[in-house]
């Protein structure tokens, strides 16, 4: 996956008269921050710019491959939306919606998400607020949480609210153990709200995976030679792990089988690791 060519313009744009050595020593204490689970970057200048080099790429990528689980129409929010990441997939998927509303409490991020903005046509139409997700959430069709929760002290209260704002809630977070017990615990509740989970789970039923086992998916994105240069990475690609949920109001077309595995390819025959409409973990070849 490519980022579309107006992000990567903006990119490219705002990143131009800044040294490489700056951005990669800014890349590194990025990724100390996000190893160590710290907060937002988007109080610092030059964490602002890393993140657009090297983690606004990946991220885009796992938030589309989400997005295309579902059809959107009308009033849809970005909530904790940073520089406006999933607004810019949302519009590549969606041209026809509603004018985004983009909800970020840092000015900073604000800024940088308006900068970016200038230049896609739709999105410069897009609303700003400057408020927390803790605080109330206005009423739209859809809403997309992404990348966002970790940050939060009560995430399940936010979920909570949000769900009483909208009619369909999507929920990205990092590809890690650590998230996906997190999402499952907002699985779990949204459930108990009498929501229709419509993916990745093909069912209603407790979440089958055990252990020290969890469930995520990855998307790949190609890099640029300023994102090899940044990550000192070889390969022309990065693969970002992520979990999700997209929970609705109303129900949709139910499934039988949700891949949860890479397909694990034999001679002359593939095995798939499947999460089924029984609640079960399957192995099919």
């Amino acid at each position: 996956m490519q980022l579309p060519a107006e992000l990567q313009w903006a990119i490219d744009h705002i990143l131009a008269n800044t040294p490489q050595t700056a951005l990669r020593k800014a890349r590194e204490a990025l990724s100390q921050d996000y190893r160590e689970g710290r907060s937002s970057p988007f109080s610092d200048e030059a964490k602002r710019l890393a993140y657009l080099g090297t983690r606004m790429p990946a991220t885009y990528a796992a938030i589309r491959k989400v997005l295309e689980n579902v059809a959107l129409r009308g009033k849809v929010l970005d909530l904790g939306a940073g520089p406006g990441t999933a607004s810019w997939a949302l519009v590549e998927l969606f041209p026809t919606l509603e004018p985004i509303t983009l909800i970020e409490k840092s000015p900073d991020a604000i800024a940088l998400g308006k900068r970016l903005a200038a230049f896609h046509p739709v999105l410069q139409t897009a609303a700003w607020m400057q408020q927390s997700i803790t605080d109330a959430i206005p009423k739209a069709d859809a809403a997309i949480l992404s990348y966002v929760l970790n940050e939060i002290a009560d995430p399940i209260a936010v979920v909570e609210s949000c769900w009483n704002a909208v009619s369909l809630l999507i929920v990205i977070e990092p590809g890690t153990p650590k998230a996906f017990q997190l999402v499952r615990k907002m699985r779990t509740r949204l459930i108990d709200l009498k929501a229709h989970i419509l993916a990745p789970c093909p069912h209603l039923m407790p979440c089958p995976i055990q252990g020290s086992d969890w469930c995520h998916f990855s998307a790949r994105v190609e890099r640029t030679r300023l994102h090899r240069l940044l990550k000192e990475g070889s390969l022309g690609y990065e693969d970002e792990k992520f979990c999700y949920l997209i929970a609705s109001k109303t129900p949709a077309m139910p499934y039988a089988n949700r891949i949860i595995r890479h397909p694990q390819k034999g001679s002359g025959h593939v095995r798939l690791t499947l999460c089924t409409e029984e609640g079960q973990i399957k192995e099919q070849i």
